[in-house]
């Protein structure tokens, strides 16, 4: 399960708010992964003195030898 991190940067790039988001368990798949977070990003982008938002994706991989 990959987790997110939505940043909300005002407008000289300064990080001023951030979301992680850990987990989104459904069981079968409800919604997809990818409108939670764009939803997450549309309310930050709406938000006095965000100027921009940034999503990022992190995937941990395990190999087994």
């Amino acid at each position: 399960m990959p987790t997110y991190v939505v940043t909300g940067k005002n407008t000289s790039g300064e990080q001023v708010v951030s979301v992680n988001i850990s987990g989104i368990n459904q069981e079968p798949t409800i919604v997809p992964e990818i409108d939670v977070v764009n939803a997450v990003r549309a309310f930050l982008a709406g938000t006095a003195g965000v100027n921009s938002v940034v999503a990022q994706r992190y995937e941990q991989v395990i190999t087994v030898i």
